[in-house]
């Protein structure tokens, strides 16, 4: 087999993310049913307070946050131990094994700032940078009780519903469930749907492995030469769906979410490029949490739903964000209430 082709194998690998694995055995009627996984991207929405929405449209920005400091503490690094589970539990050839458990690519997925090759602003040619990752997080169900009672017990709550997640920021318009793009500036953005389950995300790990298996079976003798482009294959899938891992206990939320991998030089520059509305860090208790606001098309809202705590149908509540709406020429936002049935106790 050619350098070329064992090469490029390595690097379609690389450009992979293995998360649509659950779903290979599903027929393509359950995949495009109402609720299947093909329609996840469409109708996503984001719950916030009534604050939150007047700031998302005064800025014409979402906030993304810091991977670091997501409510799940087992985010980004609970890929690990799984990764390790499955080459010992699995009969992959013990060389295999050894090769990828002993490398440096295990000690840098567990650390949070990881490299790619893009152009730096500041010395104005192509380098390996290192990036940081920020996530904006959005439910495929805009009327559910559990994130209500995260957001709606002050009756301020309230959720933002997007017509479709490709058609929410400028550059990102594939359409696919899960995707990742490259935007200006070597911003990258990636969309996908979160996973829960310990077998799902097991089935996405054994994918990459297995394929990784095969390359270097056929490169076992010649490894020296291929070893790089291997292990850069494993670290770059591992990063694509680390961020799509959450724990299982927040199976509730839903979530379908959007991570930037942004460029250290631009974090950096004290001159914000076009995209980023504002960065720095927000107060949350005594923590200190970085934040990127990253420009949206408004146009992409499709409705407003107020949460199950406020009854009132024309309420001074919806009057205040219809006339918000108004006056950003968003008339056609339509306003729902929540269906939940639920009691307000004063």
């Amino acid at each position: 087999m050619t350098d070329g082709c064992i090469r490029s194998k390595c690097m379609a690998i690389a450009q992979s993310h293995f998360l649509n694995t659950p779903y290979k055995g599903e027929s393509v009627i359950d995949l495009y049913k109402v609720d299947g996984f093909a329609n996840k991207a469409s109708g996503i929405c984001h719950y916030c307070t009534v604050d939150t929405l007047n700031s998302i449209l005064k800025d014409k920005s979402l906030r993304f946050t810091d991977v670091r400091f997501l409510n799940d503490s087992t985010e980004f690094v609970e890929i690990i131990p799984l990764i390790k589970e499955v080459l010992n539990g699995i009969h992959y050839p013990s060389s295999f094994r050894e090769f990828l458990l002993n490398s440096k690519a295990i000690c840098e997925l567990e650390e949070y700032k990881q490299s790619y090759i893009g152009f730096s602003r500041m010395e104005h040619d192509f380098k390996q940078t290192f990036y940081h990752t920020y996530t904006c997080s959005f439910s495929t169900n805009s009327d559910s009780l559990s994130m209500w009672n995260y957001y709606g017990t002050t009756t301020a709550g309230l959720n933002v519903v997007f017509d479709f997640a490709w058609n929410m920021f400028k550059g990102c318009e594939k359409t696919e469930v899960n995707i990742g793009e490259k935007l200006s500036n070597d911003i990258m953005i990636y969309r996908r749907l979160i996973l829960y389950s310990r077998d799902d995300k097991e089935k996405c790990v054994v994918e990459l492995l297995n394929r990784l298996a095969k390359i270097f079976e056929e490169v076992e003798d010649n490894l020296e030469k291929y070893k790089g482009s291997i292990l850069y294959a494993f670290k770059e899938a591992i990063n694509n769906m680390r961020c799509f891992f959450k724990n299982e206990s927040f199976r509730s939320e839903e979530e379908y979410r959007t991570v930037l991998k942004i460029p250290e030089d631009l974090l950096l520059a004290e001159t914000l490029v076009d995209e980023i509305k504002a960065k720095g860090v927000f107060k949350k208790g005594n923590i200190l949490i970085p934040y990127v606001d990253y420009k949206f098309k408004p146009e992409s809202i499709k409705r407003i739903t107020i949460n199950p705590y406020e009854k009132e149908t024309d309420s001074m509540f919806e009057l205040g964000i219809r006339n918000l709406l108004w006056m950003k020429k968003l008339e056609n936002v339509k306003i729902a209430h929540s269906n939940i049935p639920i009691r307000k106790y004063d």
